[in-house]
């Protein structure tokens, strides 16, 4: 399975991660506020885990847009 692309842009208040498959490849995009509201960070994580990525890499994707 090929790496996942995760990136980190301002989303706004509502929206706490997007992600999609491009040539069976997952990209997903996490929302900067995920570093100050735990229920973004929250959301986020539970976004990438059901979009199909591992634990251990929803943990590292989150701790690096909380840095």
């Amino acid at each position: 399975m090929p790496e996942p692309i995760v990136i980190s842009v301002e989303l706004g208040p509502h929206v706490a991660a997007y992600t999609t498959r491009i040539n069976g490849r997952l990209h997903a995009v996490v929302n900067t506020r995920a570093r100050a509201d735990p229920r973004i960070r929250t959301e986020a994580a539970v976004a990438l885990v059901g979009a199909g990525m591992d634990a251990g890499r929803t943990l590292g994707a989150i701790h690096g847009v909380c840095r």
